[in-house]
């Protein structure tokens, strides 16, 4: 599976692979909140994105990723998601998914608990919350949606005029009525 990463979560860490060379690691990313000085997952739905060093990743420079293409496999072990980006994919190729972080900073909070906050084709990588503060890490296709108490999210393809995916506010709460 192809998946082009828009945005990854805010919580990292790197293991060494072989403790003689340190150079080998592996890094993680999942979602995440701040507590102090530190970021904490507080999973609600457990899972991460794991890197490993030979696909080039710069854990300095990890916006080098953004926009890139990666060979993928999504699973299931240890008892959360995992989804592992094996190796990057030159050219413009079109993606299965798109991996985007969503944060309650600022999309709006979500409704986790609903069935309804998110359109049936969005996968759920992992999402933390702590005291009024969520993020989320998401797999989505074009088109696909979830909804905050600051509006109706969808994700869309380049246009003229826009070089990559966003997600678009189609709708705020203040518009259609609703509530979360």
């Amino acid at each position: 599976m192809l998946v082009k990463v828009l945005s990854f979560g805010s919580n990292w860490w790197r293991r060494s692979r072989i403790e003689r060379d340190p150079g080998r690691c592996v890094y993680y990313n999942s979602t995440g909140i701040r507590c102090g000085k530190k970021i904490r997952r507080h999973w609600i739905v457990p899972g991460i994105l794991r890197l490993n060093g030979v696909s080039n990743f710069d854990p300095a420079k990890p916006f080098r990723c953004l926009g890139a293409a990666f060979e993928s496999d999504l699973s299931y072990g240890f008892g959360g998601n995992r989804l592992l980006l094996k190796s990057r994919v030159a050219g413009c190729v079109e993606p299965h998914f798109y991996l985007i972080a969503v944060s309650s900073g600022v999309y709006g909070r979500m409704n986790f608990q609903s069935g309804a906050w998110r359109s049936v084709l969005t996968h759920i990588v992992a999402s933390s919350e702590l005291r009024g503060l969520q993020e989320a890490l998401l797999l989505m296709h074009a088109g696909d949606w979830f909804q905050t108490a600051r509006g109706f999210w969808q994700l869309h393809l380049p246009t003229q005029g826009r070089t990559s995916a966003c997600l678009l506010c189609l709708r705020s709460p203040s518009q259609s009525g609703d509530q979360l």
